[in-house]
């Protein structure tokens, strides 16, 4: 019964994302012609005494020139609407994020409003370690996010039964490809659905790299690599040793990281490198938009979804087209590791933090503003829903799966005007992986778990990029994992998995 119980509970949220679609969810203000006629029935205003100072941490490309700019016009209209002042901060992808926010949580450092995932802040270990608030009794009183984004996904982010942040509603299910640069693509005859396979694009890589003294084929940053291509389904973080195979195939639980196909992975980077394909210095280089930028690039691999080329030419100014190589899955990483926003126990105001993140799904010109910036300036309406962007290139946040409700982001003028209807399209097509829902407890095993990770973060940049001996390096890794004790962590995953799959 396990599994015709959740793909009908999965069933049951693509109809409601469908019928949202196709009707709009009741809770969604209609757009307004200017900001001030916006009636938003999903918040509190506070209109006496100064308006307080909302923390927000977010990941990003980077902070963009007009954040402030931004934020000014954001404060004054959120001034009448929860007397609120939001301050915020974009950080890099990876490192950059990961390391301040995970110090700042820790420490206890005042943070309102956080962004968190699987590889961002990482969700669960931030939630088991008590830095993120519990958010069920806010859902309770005010049941708008969960309308919007579905009450069957939402159970699916809980963790040991609770919640402690809330998705942003995007794609549901998840597949991995490239995104290659249209000018290149078109100048060696690249059609984009003749690739079905990384090998594929090995004969467009050699001629680049022969014909384009300036352009390396493939660029790979940190967990933006052809590793992802596998598709592991990690039972904890991206970053922990211990996975299933994504295709249902038994339920045996693995260190991925040294399985054969990892392996053959890895020494294909390091082909890949040694033929000039990747840039010499991959294993230390961060913040994948920057590089993407300069067009210094071909292709870089990629989470796929529909529009995604469309999304990064906007980010980056550089002309991009989609190429689809894995198969799409709905899976954990898509419930509790996609995107979310929390609320840290170290919030000073919680509960404006939660009216605020409830706007970003409520309120099309406040989403809006984030991830577009100011009309006239930044970009300008085509149709009532469609815009094109300027030549001011000071504000180009984009990845608008980031702010709540991505379903409320204008379309760009180069977007396919049925790019919403594809996504509903997209998330039927997803394959339920076995383990929807399974959350691992890592508390018998915070240790091994911890060193384990260590270990992989000693190793993993140099083993994606192609940039170390892959036997040596593997035999060290595996020494280290064996002294950090992923037997036992891995038992422990496995006894966990087969208790869920037994109660489930």
């Amino acid at each position: 019964m396990k599994k015709v119980t959740r793909i009908t509970c999965v069933a049951v949220a693509l109809m409601l994302s469908a019928a949202m679609l196709l009707t709009g969810c009741v809770v969604t203000p209609v757009t307004p012609t200017t900001p001030d006629t916006q009636n938003n029935p999903a918040t509190n205003p506070q209109t006496s005494g100064e308006a307080v100072e909302l923390v927000w941490y977010l990941v990003g490309p980077q902070q963009e020139p007009a954040t402030d700019k931004i934020l000014e016009a954001a404060n004054n209209y959120l001034k009448d609407k929860l007397n609120v002042k939001v301050n915020l901060t974009v950080l890099g992808y990876g490192d950059p994020y990961n390391n301040k926010v995970n110090t700042m949580l820790a420490a206890g450092d005042r943070i309102d409003i956080c962004f968190t995932a699987g590889w961002a802040a990482d969700i669960k270990a931030n939630s088991s370690a008590g830095y993120f608030r519990e958010l069920d009794s806010y859902l309770a009183k005010s049941p708008t996010i969960t309308n919007i984004v579905g009450q069957a996904f939402m159970d699916g982010i809980k963790i040991n039964g609770k919640t402690y942040a809330v998705p942003c509603r995007k794609e549901q299910v998840h597949n991995w490809g490239f995104i290659i640069q249209k000018a290149l693509a078109d100048k060696y005859n690249v059609k984009p659905q003749d690739i079905k396979t990384m090998e594929d694009l090995e004969p467009v890589f050699e001629s680049i790299k022969k014909n384009e003294p300036d352009i390396y084929p493939l660029l790979v940053v940190e967990g933006e690599a052809p590793f992802k291509l596998l598709d592991w389904d990690p039972i904890s973080d991206d970053s922990i040793p211990g996975a299933l195979y994504p295709d249902n195939r038994d339920t045996k639980i693995i260190n991925q990281f040294l399985a054969p196909e990892s392996i053959t992975m890895f020494k294909k980077m390091k082909d890949y490198m040694q033929k000039g394909y990747i840039p010499a210095d991959a294993a230390t280089m961060q913040n994948f938009n920057d590089h993407l930028k300069t067009g210094k690039y071909f292709a870089i691999c990629q989470s796929m979804k529909p529009g995604k080329a469309a999304e990064m030419t906007a980010t980056t100014s550089v002309e991009w087209l989609d190429v689809n190589i894995t198969t799409p899955v709905m899976a954990n990483r898509d419930a509790s590791g996609g995107a979310l926003l929390a609320i840290p126990t170290a919030a000073k105001y919680p509960d404006q933090a939660f009216s605020f993140i409830e706007m970003l799904y409520t309120d099309k010109y406040l989403n809006n503003l984030f991830v577009y910036g100011i009309e006239n300036e930044h970009y300008k309406k085509v149709s009532d829903n469609v815009v094109s962007l300027t030549d001011n290139t000071d504000y180009r946040a984009g990845n608008g799966w980031r702010f709540g409700d991505q379903f409320l982001n204008y379309l760009m003028d180069n977007e396919d005007p049925k790019k919403w209807e594809q996504f509903t399209a997209y998330n039927k097509q997803g394959f339920v992986l076995d383990s929807l829902g399974f959350s691992f407890d890592r508390t018998p095993v915070d240790a091994e778990h911890a060193a384990c990770k260590a270990v992989t973060e000693t190793y993993y940049k140099q083993l994606f990029t192609g940039s170390v001996d892959v036997d040596a390096t593997i035999k060290q890794m595996e020494a280290e994992y064996k002294a950090a004790g992923v037997d036992t962590l891995i038992a422990e995953m496995q006894r966990q998995y087969n208790e869920w799959l037994a109660a489930n």
